[in-house]
């Protein structure tokens, strides 16, 4: 059986062209949506958009056993807070993240002594802080804003601080272990209720970003005057205390707008879980992208063979029509999504397919320009003869 090795060389060359030219076309529909102003809208969403984010609105729900978050979005007082966090230790948990600093002493001189008697009676608490002052790569921040008690008694203490690169436009998917301070490693507060809760300083030698999963979860919060009627919900738990609904602390998140107190919640059960995101390279995904288009086309022209060479008039005209590929394009677009859909849930791999589905759209278009390009080819090979 003799074969036609042009044909079989040139073949591929050309569907990895058609490919090529689907790619570019896409690429050049999205500069256009990004550098055009009143286009904004659909440039964030380019920007923002991971075919991970729909994962997270089709997985079931489950419950966190183990963590509990205490709500003082009502309270301003510090003795308030400073009562509460005594009916917290009351019902014994293993550590209680305060996601609120004291900064500088107020009127209240009693308030203030209550909140300072907190710090200094209980060792299982971290407080917050903020770094100031951001200079090289190197160096990190310069300054540090503390509760004011700080100086005066020994407490455990993390950085607040939450990455600069879009802080409350843009969705967050990462929350930092450590920041540097003055050259120094320090750990955030993220890190810091980590490593307390896990009993050693495990955390800072970890790597710096946490890709937070958000798989749906039901944690427990409990209002700041029911306390004492959940103790089973606090007992050996870990507790995190502050505002669910503070404006200045709320961020866009795959899963809808949440509290920074919320978003700490899942990037600690993302860590305790070991269920942080694995995203493959951007050479890998490149070229999973180009394969899942490139097989894509292929499925396309052996339908299109099969349909034109059919006798069949149904086959022909019905099976061999436009809406008919249609539809067979979206059963193999609804497939390689199950299949990254269960990568996901078994191995927590998000692969990014948002650009070769994109891509698939225009392999038609692609097709019909690579036989222009041929034709046009031809003719000039034509003319250049005679």
């Amino acid at each position: 059986m003799s074969i036609n090795k042009d044909k079989f060389f040139l073949q591929p060359l050309k569907n990895l062209t058609v490919v090529g030219f689907s790619f570019i076309i896409v690429w050049g529909y999205a500069q256009i949506a990004l550098n055009i102003s009143c286009l904004n809208p659909i440039s964030e969403i380019i920007r923002n958009f991971s075919i991970t984010d729909k994962f997270y609105q089709i997985m079931p729900e489950k419950e966190n056993r183990w963590l509990t978050i205490v709500d003082i979005a009502s309270m301003s007082n510090r003795g308030d807070i400073a009562r509460t966090i005594k009916k917290i230790e009351e019902c014994q948990p293993a550590v209680i993240g305060i996601d609120c600093i004291f900064q500088g002493r107020k009127n209240d001189t009693v308030a203030d002594n209550a909140i300072r008697g907190v710090a200094e009676s209980y060792q299982n608490i971290i407080f917050p802080y903020e770094l100031h002052n951001e200079q090289s790569d190197n160096i990190g921040y310069t300054e540090s804003i503390h509760s004011f008690f700080t100086d005066e008694i020994p407490v455990h203490e993390g950085a607040v601080n939450m990455q600069r690169d879009n802080l409350y436009n843009g969705i967050k998917r990462t929350l930092k272990l450590g920041w540097l301070l003055n050259g120094s490693k320090v750990p955030s507060f993220l890190g810091e209720v980590m490593n307390h809760y896990m009993g050693e300083e495990k955390v800072l030698k970890e790597d710096n970003d946490v890709k937070i999963n958000f798989s749906p979860t039901r944690f427990t919060v409990i209002n700041s005057s029911d306390i004492l009627q959940h103790r089973q919900e606090i007992e050996g738990r870990l507790v995190l205390l502050g505002s669910m609904i503070d404006e200045k602390d709320m961020h866009y998140t795959p899963v809808g707008k949440m509290s920074g107190l919320k978003l700490n919640a899942y990037a600690i059960q993302t860590l305790l879980e070991n269920k942080q995101v694995k995203v493959p390279p951007l050479w890998l995904q490149a070229i999973i992208s180009v394969l899942l288009v490139f097989l894509t086309n292929l499925l396309h022209l052996t339908y299109l063979k099969w349909t034109s060479g059919s006798r069949s008039p149904l086959v022909y005209h019905v099976m061999g029509s436009a809406y008919v590929l249609g539809l067979v394009t979206f059963t193999w677009i609804v497939l390689i999504m199950w299949v990254t859909f269960l990568c996901f849930c078994l191995y927590n791999v998000s692969i990014e397919i948002g650009w070769a589905i994109a891509a698939m759209a225009f392999l038609a278009t692609s097709r019909g320009f690579y036989a222009a390009c041929e034709d046009y080819y031809k003719l000039w090979k034509e003319r250049k003869r005679i």
